[in-house]
C-alpha cells in the first residue's frame, strides 16, 4: 500500500533519476506543541489535511489526505470520501517540488478553499472552535518522494491563539464549587470574526470587525475538574485595546475585573497559549499570574476584581 511520508531535501544535494512515469508522494506529519483535543500531540483517526504543491511539471491544489487510524500516516481520499491510491499527488517529472499543507481540510480538491485560499469564519460559537494548523516550505523530488512534516522546522504549527480561563474558589472565600460551576461569565474586548489563509498559513482577526463587549463564555467549551471550571477559547490572533473586562455573575451579584487580563503590547499572538487563573471570592475576583501551556510564550498578569 502506498502512503505519504514527507522528508525535506537539501537543495544542494538533489538526487535525480530518469523519469519513468508518475510516482505518488508518501506523506507523514507531526504536530508542534499540544493539540486542543484530549489526545494532545497525536492526530485522531479520520483527521484530514489539504496539501498543495508547485513545480515545473507537478502542480496540485488542495488535495485531501486522511490519517485513517490517527497515526500520522496520510493517504489520499477522493471526492466520495474513500481511500484512493489511483489518484492524489503524483510526480509528473524529475523537477523539485515545493509542498505546503493545512488542517483541517475544507472545500473541494483542485480548488483553493474560501476566497482565493482565504477562509472566513467566526469563533463566536462552539462550532467555530477551529485550531488551524499549517506546514510549509518542504521540497521533494521524483527520486525522493517521501514527504515528512515531522521535523522541528516542518511540523504542523498552531496558527490561532488559545486563551484559557481557569475559575476557582474555596469555602473560606465565601463560595462553593457549585456556585462557580453554575455561575455565568462574560469576557469583553475580543474580535471573533477573522480569516485563515491556507496558502500563507496566516490567521488574523478582521481589522474592521468590532470587539464584542459582552461575550458569554458558555459559548465556549468548559471542563470541570479539581474544583475548577476551565474555559478554552480558540481565537484569531489580534491586537486588543487594553485589558479584557471580565464579569462573573453568581447568585445575581456581579464581580468584575477590568485591569488584569492583559497581554504584552496588547497582542494575542499566533501559536501562543495564555492561561489566567481567576479566584472568585465574596470580596472580589483575583486574577493570578498567567502560565504558558504548550503553544508558546504568553502573558503574565495579576490583580483583583471589585463588585
Amino acid at each position: 500500500m502506498l502512503t505519504f511520508a514527507f522528508t525535506s531535501c537539501n537543495n544542494n544535494e538533489i538526487e535525480t533519476i530518469p523519469y519513468e512515469g508518475p510516482v505518488p508522494v508518501q506523506v507523514t506529519a507531526g504536530i508542534d506543541g499540544a493539540m486542543t483535543r484530549a489526545s494532545e500531540t497525536s492526530w485522531e483517526h479520520g483527521d484530514a489535511i489539504g496539501i498543495s504543491c508547485s513545480g515545473t511539471n507537478t502542480n496540485y491544489t488542495n488535495m485531501k489526505y486522511v490519517t485513517a487510524i490517527g497515526n500520522g500516516t496520510f493517504t489520499h481520499y477522493n471526492g466520495n470520501d474513500q481511500e484512493d491510491f489511483t489518484t492524489g499527488i503524483f510526480f509528473q517529472g524529475t523537477d523539485q517540488v515545493t509542498f505546503s499543507a493545512y488542517y483541517p481540510f475544507t472545500g473541494t480538491e483542485g480548488s483553493k478553499p474560501g476566497t482565493e485560499g482565504k477562509i472566513s469564519g467566526s469563533t463566536s460559537a462552539r462550532g467555530g472552535q477551529i485550531d488551524y494548523l499549517y506546514a510549509g516550505g518542504l521540497t521533494a523530488t521524483y527520486a525522493r518522494p517521501n514527504i515528512s512534516f515531522s521535523t522541528t522546522e516542518t511540523k504542523f504549527k498552531h496558527k490561532m491563539t488559545r486563551l484559557k480561563l481557569v475559575l476557582e474558589t474555596s469555602a473560606d472565600a465565601g463560595f462553593s464549587v457549585n456556585d462557580v460551576t453554575t455561575g455565568t461569565y462574560v469576557l469583553g474586548g475580543l474580535k471573533h470574526e477573522g480569516t485563515f489563509n491556507v496558502i500563507t498559513g496566516i490567521a488574523a482577526a478582521t481589522e474592521s470587525a468590532d470587539p464584542v463587549a459582552n461575550f458569554h463564555l458558555d459559548n465556549f467549551p468548559s471542563v470541570d475538574a479539581n474544583n475548577q471550571r476551565t474555559y478554552t477559547l480558540i481565537l484569531y490572533p489580534q491586537t486588543v485595546s487594553g485589558a479584557l473586562p471580565f464579569t462573573a455573575t453568581i447568585s445575581s451579584q456581579n464581580y468584575k475585573n477590568t485591569a488584569d487580563i492583559t497581554f504584552t503590547d496588547n497582542k494575542l499572538l499566533p501559536g501562543t497559549s495564555y492561561t489566567f487563573t481567576i479566584t472568585i471570592k465574596k470580596t472580589g475576583l483575583t486574577v493570578n499570574s498567567c502560565t504558558i501551556d504548550g503553544w508558546g510564550t504568553g502573558a503574565i498578569g495579576s490583580g483583583t476584581a471589585e463588585m
